[in-house]
């Protein structure tokens, strides 16, 4: 004979719709999570790897060392690798060019960021690497297997075969000196060389607690000595354990909200099943079943929707997750510029998704459960066992829905009648759109984070001349200096080239430094960076702080790209031209050493109209021009966006030109001249017509060189757009959670009131009165709902903000997108939802409606 559990499996295929729809629930909460997961470890371990490309595989390095520091760390017994590079002279080529040769050991490649194009890396002597952009400007341009002549560090002359071809790296690029390696045995390294600097890098062992070590082998030199900060901060090897605390609170708020989100799911479609069932549940009770045998008909029934939804859920969460990054590698993408980007599947991680989504459901199931339990005998077969009395208070606030006729004030009875279930409606309302607001809120931060907010990202290409490398030493005829390096003409010509949105002059400025008045300084900034940050000077009987200013020209284009980012003023170039006018940028990003973090803040208190007084000599002899502030920006549209303790002043090129006439040529070698173009494209332009184009410019003009950044502006806008895809896409299912838990509140809600809505209707209520009353009802849960949920949505996100606040200093701000999304959202579903019921009530018979069974 079957037990009463077997009644669980037939309740359940019996209630298909809801079965489907709470199963779907499930579904959506374990995918979220386990996708939650597998996305953050994958990408923690994707950052490990990508840490170690861009900045090396070491853990400790001496970027000076002597032969004795060396040998200690390659005998030490916590030390798995010690390696070593020697660097010294250089090699002269052409147009200015030069080569930087360094010799590193065997495991001085494996833990420097060295990378290869192709070839191979040097083992035996008289064998280098070089850079792909440098090859070319070495005698003869000799490729992979040819020879060339290259100076040694210390300053000898040798022939070396290319074994191998590196990647170009864009500051190399941008300054003329190339790099180069060639192998070194280890006693080589430990030789003396004079006029070399030999530099040590060192992994630890396995299982090291890495932090309580890092002061013992600072001492070796303490000068010297360095950490891969980030690497170690990855690995949670660091003396600040900030960064791991605060991403396991993040995840940690945003998984309980999932969770919290799974729970009003079904224990709303459980609650509303056993109120369904009260009178089934006392026909048992009659027949001799047990509290705990009624409680186990509804635990088997979760178990049943448990053991088809997580399943299916982890495999949604892992596979679509898998599917999205495979459909974005097939179509060429780095994921999140990553390089082969590894969806990491971690035991753990499926594990704990199956157990938090299993708890989940058995606590969801829990109260109807006792509820169930508890049902009494005679009350439910009499049909009294749910009837709620309406409890009366000598004080209440009068309800806005009666103000609404008949209709409102039956709905706000409704609602204080049956408390309980309006709190569980509210409820489901509260907790979709604090979930919506706070994943919301969550999204657009890390975007801002991990995305940088600068027009450079559309720079394709450079051409700058060789005077552009003075900033590199390579200094040349001072007095030619001062004109155009590019006439109106050619930039004409290249601004018409297919696909070139926008062409942008490089200039270079002098230094200058402002001499603030001290009230001008903001208070905040001196309180943390200390009160000594700037040093004090007096001007015309006042007290002024010396401020480094960080000088720029913007030519029009660029001034068109500032407008956006302006508070206060103006950034038209002829309006700041005629009123010797300059735009500012007063929010920095200090690292502030008491909290070890950098934090935004504003460094002065200038208003539109103030002067400023620049110093374009030195504070023994200066040179001083007076400007005007005639706009005020949140920050510069191009890198660097925010200075850490200077303060951006942009000027025009007449403003520019007033300032530096009479400042000496060997303070202002460029004056006002452009020096070099920043070459943008627009979204989807096809980049080698415009190369082929700047190309043959450069072959005619041997003084200009082309810098060519596409593929790194293509991962950059393929990093922004698939942060986009995340974002959404966890929004949306985000959003699809929430309706569901709306949907299967509300409909099920108006469903158990089959027998009340007859009752109504057969003492004279129309049916359209019907449909307004449960409008309103669902209405004024969403408002009830809107609010609770925004107030909690709002806490919350403060917290997170907080959090994140502990990596980088952020400002708070209202959540309004999603707050209003969310609300205007979730009212939208609860409207929609009560039109199914309301019509299946409609087509209703009124005496089918007052059966008891009904």
């Amino acid at each position: 004979m079957n037990g009463y559990g077997a009644l669980a499996g037939k309740y359940l295929k019996q209630q298909k719709r809801r079965t489907v729809l709470t199963i779907v629930g499930i579904l959506l909460s374990v995918a979220l999570i386990s996708a939650l997961g597998t996305m953050g470890q994958s990408m923690k371990d994707n950052m490990v790897d990508q840490t170690i490309y861009d900045y090396g595989a070491y853990e400790i390095s001496y970027s000076s060392a002597t032969t004795e520091l060396l040998e200690t760390l390659q005998h030490h017994a916590l030390i798995k690798e010690a390696g070593a590079i020697r660097k010294g002279a250089l090699t002269e080529l052409a147009k200015g060019y030069k080569l930087e040769l360094a010799e590193a050991t065997t495991a001085g490649f494996e833990l420097a960021p060295v990378h290869l194009l192709k070839g191979r890396f040097p083992s035996a002597a008289g064998e280098a690497v070089v850079e792909e952009w440098a090859l070319a400007q070495l005698p003869g341009a000799p490729g992979l297997g040819g020879k060339a002549e290259l100076v040694k560090p210390d300053g000898t002359k040798q022939a070396y075969t290319i074994v191998g071809v590196l990647n170009n790296q864009r500051l190399n690029m941008t300054y003329g000196t190339g790099a180069a390696y060639a192998w070194m045995d280890n006693a080589a390294a430990m030789a003396d060389i004079p006029g070399t600097r030999l530099s040590a890098a060192a992994t630890f062992k396995r299982g090291v607690d890495i932090s309580s070590q890092l002061a013992e082998f600072e001492k070796l030199s303490p000068k010297t000595f360095g950490t891969n900060t980030q690497l170690l901060a990855l690995k949670g090897e660091t003396a600040d354990k900030r960064l791991n605390l605060t991403l396991i609170t993040i995840f940690g708020v945003l998984i309980g909200l999932v969770v919290l989100s799974t729970i009003a799911v079904i224990y709303n479609a459980f609650n509303i099943a056993v109120l369904e069932r009260m009178r089934h549940f006392g026909l048992l009770r009659t027949i001799g079943a047990t509290p705990s045998q009624l409680r186990g008909i509804v635990f088997r029934e979760a178990g049943l929707l448990a053991a088809v939804g997580i399943p299916a859920g982890l495999i949604v969460g892992w596979g679509g997750l898998w599917l999205v990054l495979e459909l974005m590698a097939a179509a060429g993408a780095d994921i999140l510029t990553f390089e082969g980007f590894k969806l990491s599947l971690h035991l753990w991680i499926i594990v704990g998704s199956a157990i938090v989504g299993l708890l989940a459901v058995l606590l969801a199931a829990w109260l109807p459960a006792r509820k169930a339990s508890r049902v009494s005998p005679v009350d439910a077969v009499r049909g009294t066992g749910n009837i709620v009395r309406e409890t009366y208070r000598r004080v209440r606030l009068p309800s806005v829905l009666r103000l609404l006729g008949i209709e409102g004030d039956m709905a706000s009875k409704n609602i204080r009648r049956n408390r309980s279930k309006f709190r569980i409606t509210a409820f489901s309302i509260v907790v979709s759109i604090t979930l919506f607001i706070v994943f919301h809120y969550f999204a657009q931060e890390a975007f801002k984070m991990a995305v940088n907010d600068s027009r450079d990202d559309q720079v394709a290409f450079q051409l700058l001349t060789s005077f552009t490398q003075t900033e590199n030493g390579n200094q040349t005829r001072p007095s030619s200096n001062t004109a155009d390096a590019f006439d109106a003409q050619t930039i004409a010509d290249i601004k018409a080239l297919p696909g070139v949105e926008h062409v942008y002059g490089r200039y270079n400025m002098p230094s200058a430094q402002i001499y603030l008045p001290s009230a001008k300084l903001n208070g905040d900034y001196l309180s943390k960076m200390g009160d000594d940050v700037f040093a004090k000077s007096t001007l015309g009987g006042k007290e002024i702080r010396i401020v480094p200013a960080y000088t720029t020209l913007y030519d029009d284009e660029r001034m068109k790209q500032a407008e956006p980012y302006l508070i206060a003023g103006t950034a038209d170039p002829a309006k700041l031209s005629e009123t010797n006018g300059v735009l500012i940028v007063q929010q920095v990003k200090p690292l502030v050493i008491a909290e070890n973090k950098k934090i935004n803040l504003d460094l002065s208190n200038l208003k539109i109209g103030d002067s400023l007084s620049l110093n374009f000599g030195t504070q023994e002899k200066p040179l001083m021009r007076e400007v005007r502030v005639g706009g005020i920006l949140s920050q510069a549209p191009f890198n660097p966006t925010v200075l850490d303790t200077e303060l951006y002043v942009i000027g025009t090129k007449a403003t520019y030109a007033a300032l530096l006439k009479g400042v000496p040529i060997e303070l202002a070698p460029n004056d006002t001249a452009l020096r070099g173009l920043d070459i943008a494209l627009a979204d989807g332009a096809d980049g080698d017509p415009v190369k082929q184009a700047l190309q043959a410019m450069t072959n005619q003009d041997p003084s200009i060189r082309l810098i060519d950044f596409i593929e790194e502006q293509r991962q950059t806008r393929q990093f922004n757009v698939q942060m986009k895809v995340f974002i959404y896409g966890f929004l949306g299912v985000i959003g699809l959670i929430g309706s569901l838990n709306i949907i299967n509140t509300v409909q099920t809600n108006l469903m158990l009131r089959r027998r009340e809505f007859g009752l109504l209707q057969a003492v004279g209520m129309t049916m359209k009165q019907l449909r307004r009353m449960a409008t309103l009802e669902g209405v004024w849960f969403g408002v009830i709902g809107a609010f609770w949920g925004l107030l909690l949505g709002v806490g919350i996100c403060f917290l997170l903000y907080r959090q994140m606040n502990n990596i980088e200093g952020l400002s708070f701000s209202f959540p309004v997108t999603g707050a209003v999304i969310s609300c205007v959202f979730a009212l939208g579903v609860g409207l929609l939802s009560v039109q199914g019921p309301l019509r299946k009530i409609a087509k209703a018979s009124v005496v089918e409606e007052l059966r008891e069974e009904a």
